[in-house]
């Protein structure tokens, strides 16, 4: 179901940045979505939040080149933050954190596009 999967490409300062939103999809299978992503990417940075009875799931994927100047950890601790959520954890190429505000998932979006 399309409108449930919303998947947006843009490029931002010459990087490949994927966000994608996906309806009623439990987070523990975001990491699969960004695993995808980065694949389908080659090199770039994958977005992706995740809502379902009410919890939202963040993940963040990083590809390997990318490491050095960007870290999946801080992107999550700042989307998490928006969304009502705290902490979260991972390594440079990969993190995931949560939270409960579902209607400040586009404010997130913005806010991390310009940590970009």
């Amino acid at each position: 179901d399309k409108s449930k999967n919303i998947i947006k490409d843009e490029t931002i300062n010459k990087i490949k940045v994927r966000f994608q939103k996906v309806i009623d999809l439990p987070p523990k299978d975001l990491r699969k979505l960004v695993d995808t992503g980065k694949k389908e990417l080659g090199e770039g940075i994958v977005i992706v939040f995740a809502s379902k009875d009410g919890k939202i799931g963040l993940a963040v994927g990083v590809t390997n080149k990318l490491t050095s100047k960007y870290d999946a950890v801080k992107f999550v601790k700042t989307g998490s933050e928006i969304v009502g959520g705290k902490g979260g954890g991972g390594r440079a190429d990969f993190a995931q954190a949560g939270g409960v505000e579902i209607n400040k998932i586009d404010e997130a979006f913005e806010k991390l596009k310009s940590l970009i």
